[in-house]
């Protein structure tokens, strides 16, 4: 009799540390989600502050992707979408009221895949870290940050509209 109570005490007792532990798990993984998605409230912020300053404006009927560049001349939100037209367009808006927005046809310079392969071909990175559009003295840019085979941080800038070079900045 004795032997049974143990038993039923035993698994009893082994149910509490399951549900324990499914808490303390479910819990962690909340915890993450929270910390990323608080993370990300800058960015959706200024993304949401960027449509704000072109709504009315500029022809953007679909927006693709969003970046922000944060470069030595200034802030930089870039939308990219499409227009009532279907055609591709990317948005320059600048975080100064004072500054000019620039729109431009996706077509009037390089894709993404063509300035990699640029930066590829000519710096020959270990690991790409980030590839972003951003504004430059009035220059619209593809600003890659890799690191080197020596660990070293860097940015090859390219222009948007020639594909060439524009600015290098190297081993940080």
């Amino acid at each position: 009799m004795r032997v049974d109570m143990l038993r039923k005490r035993n698994r009893g007792s082994y149910w509490k540390w399951i549900w324990l532990s499914i808490g303390v798990l479910l819990l962690l993984i909340a915890g993450i989600f929270t910390f990323f998605y608080s993370a990300q409230k800058p960015v959706r912020a200024d993304e949401a502050t960027a449509l704000a300053r072109i709504d009315g404006k500029v022809d953007l009927k679909q927006q693709d992707d969003f970046y922000l560049y944060n470069g030595a001349n200034g802030v930089y939100y870039v939308l990219t979408g499409k227009n009532s037209k279907g055609k591709n367009i990317i948005v320059w808006v600048p975080k100064s009221k004072k500054d000019t927005v620039v729109v431009k046809y996706a077509s009037d310079g390089i894709s993404k895949n063509e300035a990699i392969a640029k930066v590829k071909q000519e710096k020959n990175p270990a690991k790409l870290l980030n590839v972003t559009l951003g504004m430059d003295k009035g220059v619209p840019i593809w600003e890659i940050s890799y690191l080197d085979s020596s660990g070293s941080l860097n940015y090859y800038d390219v222009d948007f509209e020639t594909g060439e070079w524009y600015r290098a900045i190297e081993n940080l």
